[in-house]
């Protein structure tokens, strides 16, 4: 989707994403493969995101790794809200994902 947008020249005005109180631990491999994909793209072409809120509280994310999550976070400057309550990431997540943060422009 992230290819097929940029080789179209559009722009996703995306400013808000809620994908709370779900069960992504059962997202299968493939689909969970496709997403990373997908944060990849936008990271291969210097895309960044819009959004200004995510919402992933009440998910279980202790499956993700900590790179995944910081480098969502580095494509999406805008961010002013981060809703991650209730998501059992442990330390270790967190920690990889600032250095991440911190690596990314």
């Amino acid at each position: 989707m992230v290819r097929e947008c940029a080789n179209r020249n559009l722009v996703l005005e995306l400013d808000e994403l809620d994908i709370s109180a779900n069960t992504l631990s059962d997202v299968t491999c493939s689909s969970f493969t496709t997403l990373l994909a997908m944060v990849r793209e936008c990271v291969n072409r210097n895309l960044v995101l819009e959004l200004d809120n995510l919402d992933i509280g009440k998910n279980i994310l202790s499956v993700i790794t900590g790179s995944v999550l910081g480098t969502l976070l580095a494509i999406c400057p805008k961010l002013k809200t981060l809703n991650m309550y209730s998501c059992d990431l442990s330390g270790v997540i967190i920690d990889e994902a600032t250095a991440i943060c911190q690596l990314l422009p």
